[in-house]
């Protein structure tokens, strides 16, 4: 079960909601799995997040994004973690 979960959320990246937020980042090399999602708020425009790891294979770091009335978790947080990971991975 925790082989197809771990899968699983490696596809929200590379074919799934996140996958257009992770376009062109090496996935190959660092694989990233996450979850988004959308809070909604009657009269609000909704809440975004993306939760999300990696290495997937051999997770090392966990990074969260929550957006107040930021919209969808793949238009908004998803783009903003891709960014944490890209400053992570240029670290020496």
């Amino acid at each position: 079960m925790l082989a197809f979960l771990h899968s699983a959320l490696q596809g929200v990246v590379t074919g799934g909601t996140a996958r257009v937020a992770f376009t062109g980042f090496p996935l190959a090399s660092y694989p990233v799995a996450g979850k988004t999602g959308t809070a909604e708020v009657f009269g609000k425009q909704p809440t975004s997040w993306f939760a999300s790891y990696a290495l997937a294979n051999r997770p090392r770091y966990a990074v969260v994004v929550v957006v107040s009335r930021g919209g969808t978790g793949a238009e908004t947080s998803a783009p903003a973690v891709r960014k944490i990971y890209e400053a992570i991975r240029a670290q020496p």
